[in-house]
């Protein structure tokens, strides 16, 4: 038996893959490398976490974290490329019905930026964050260790660092209220 037949014995399916795709040996060992990631922060994560809830929709692009402190509520949905991390000790909640679109980002803390050196060394803040029942994050929101509401609306690319009221219009970096859900939205103000 030759080396390429033995290669091929024991990789027979990336063989197949990167025949079908003609993908070159770079481009392979980037599609596991990728494949990797997704079974690690993904897969696995969704596996072991015994707070994600088994009917939310969570894109398989999704970046999930620290799952020993991540909850996760029924029917919520966590789009393509987002992040949702819990901390070390800190817990990052999605509550029922919430609505994370692509690229948003949660997670429980921060790093510490006070003196010298390099930030990566400072250590970090952690804070729990939670996403309120029924809210809506917008595209590439960045929420970070505080509250959002029940039924808020975060718009997108808003920095969230600090508590977000129920029903509540949030938009900006650093974010604001800039307006109220009215009752007719079925938001109780």
């Amino acid at each position: 038996m030759s080396v390429a037949d033995r290669w091929r014995a024991r990789h027979g399916r990336l063989w197949s893959i990167q025949r079908l795709a003609r993908l070159d040996a770079d481009q392979l060992e980037a599609l596991v490398a990728l494949a990797r990631v997704v079974g690690r922060e993904h897969v696995g994560i969704r596996r072991t976490a015994a707070g994600i809830s088994e009917d939310a929709l969570i894109s398989p692009l999704a970046s999930l974290r620290f799952g020993d402190h991540l909850v996760i509520g029924p029917k919520v949905t966590i789009g393509p490329y987002c992040a949702v991390w819990g901390g070390f000790e800190a817990t990052t909640t999605v509550e029922a019905g919430a609505i994370l679109a692509p690229g948003a980002v949660v997670v429980a803390g921060n790093h510490r930026t006070d003196g010298e050196g390099w930030v990566r060394e400072l250590g970090f803040d952690e804070h729990d964050a939670t996403i309120g029942e029924g809210s809506w994050i917008g595209a590439n929101a960045t929420i970070v260790g505080c509250r959002v509401g029940a039924g808020a609306v975060v718009a997108a690319n808003a920095v969230v660092i600090e508590d977000i009221p129920d029903g509540a219009i949030a938009a900006g970096a650093p974010a604001h209220v800039v307006r109220m859900r009215s009752r007719e939205n079925g938001v109780s103000t």
